[in-house]
């Protein structure tokens, strides 16, 4: 039983893994809509709004600072992969929690691409936990 904790928490964290690449990419490469409103003045001093929509690139919407927090998040789901192939227990713990709490914090922007692989890791750490109690 031991042994199927292990093998199916280390699955979940893969999982978790591969969805937070994936999140990273299809945020990266799917177009942004930027809808904005302009005014122009007129010579009898009347103001016309004109609104307008735009696609950008993730780049262009967010700049670098945008695409450092996809890589983060992509990164950081790789370390907690390689943090349960090594069977670090309370390390994954902690990721785990981080992970979910990250996605939260972040649910109104990018967040809600990558709770499914934070649910997963935290998953995959209580099949970790659960195999080191039935250890003991």
């Amino acid at each position: 039983m031991r042994e199927f904790l292990v093998r199916s928490g280390k699955l979940f964290v893969a999982i978790a893994a591969t969805w937070a690449i994936g999140a990273s990419l299809y945020i990266f490469f799917s177009p942004v809509s930027v809808r904005g409103v302009t005014d122009v003045m007129l010579r009898d001093s009347s103001v016309v709004a004109e609104t307008f929509v735009r696609e950008q690139s993730w780049y262009e919407a967010q700049g670098l600072w945008g695409i450092s927090w996809l890589f983060f998040f992509g990164a950081f789901y790789l370390v907690a992969a390689r943090v349960a192939w090594r069977d670090n227990q309370i390390s994954l713990g902690v990721m785990s929690v981080t992970a979910v709490a990250l996605s939260i914090v972040t649910g109104f922007s990018i967040g809600g691409a990558y709770l499914p692989a934070a649910l997963s890791l935290f998953i995959g750490s209580l099949m970790f936990v659960s195999s080191r109690l039935l250890r003991k």
